[in-house]
């Protein structure tokens, strides 16, 4: 019985004297804690300024519609926007069952003619824009494709709405695609021209 009890007291002292470590570790760290606290309250706050966007928010008019370079994505969320004229109603969609695939196509046709066009544009002008424009103008016509892809193959008209004509409306999209790239590239080209000077040596 005594040696129970024996037993019994030394599993309590373990665990009280582990218990004492637990505590004296958390005062270890609070005090830590506590001195880095003061230490973060005394540094000088960090000052933000605002980041300007420095790409002028431009919208090219043609036949066809507007394509935007340099407007925020949330300007565009309406596909109005897209268009010249505001019908009183959108064309019914074109859905067959190849859509898909003709979207994909499309996209892949037309992103991958862009260093081409841009550089058709350049000579153009004359004017070799820095690459960091090549990649902003790229990244902006890409992130408007979809919708652009969408509206123009729901503007079929509905005679063309056949399945043999299906490569001529593939076509269609992409010369019209095309065409606007073309106008919204050299519009940029010339707004930003005209703010730096046209100075070509050190590219738009």
């Amino acid at each position: 019985m005594q040696s129970e009890f024996y037993s019994y007291a030394e599993q309590m002292q373990r665990y009280l004297d582990a218990q004492d470590r637990r505590i004296a570790k958390l005062e270890s760290d609070l005090t830590r804690l506590a001195k880095e606290l003061d230490e973060i309250k005394k540094k000088p706050p960090i000052n933000v300024e605002r980041i300007e966007y420095k790409f002028d928010q431009l919208k090219v008019e043609s036949l066809e519609g507007t394509l935007n370079i340099g407007l925020n994505p949330n300007d565009l969320a309406n596909i109005d926007e897209f268009t010249v004229n505001k019908n009183p109603a959108a064309p019914a969609p074109y859905l067959f069952p190849e859509r898909d695939i003709m979207t994909a196509d499309i996209s892949d046709a037309i992103k991958g003619s862009l260093p081409a066009i841009i550089t058709e544009n350049e000579e153009r002008s004359g004017t070799a824009m820095d690459p960091s424009y090549h990649d902003f103008i790229r990244h902006d016509v890409e992130r408007q494709l979809p919708a652009r892809i969408d509206m123009y193959i729901n503007e079929t008209p509905q005679p063309e709405r056949v399945p043999h004509l299906l490569q001529n409306v593939k076509e269609k999209v992409i010369e019209r695609i095309t065409s606007d790239i073309h106008a919204a590239i050299a519009a940029f080209m010339s707004q930003s021209n005209s703010q730096t000077g046209g100075n070509s040596d050190n590219g738009v």
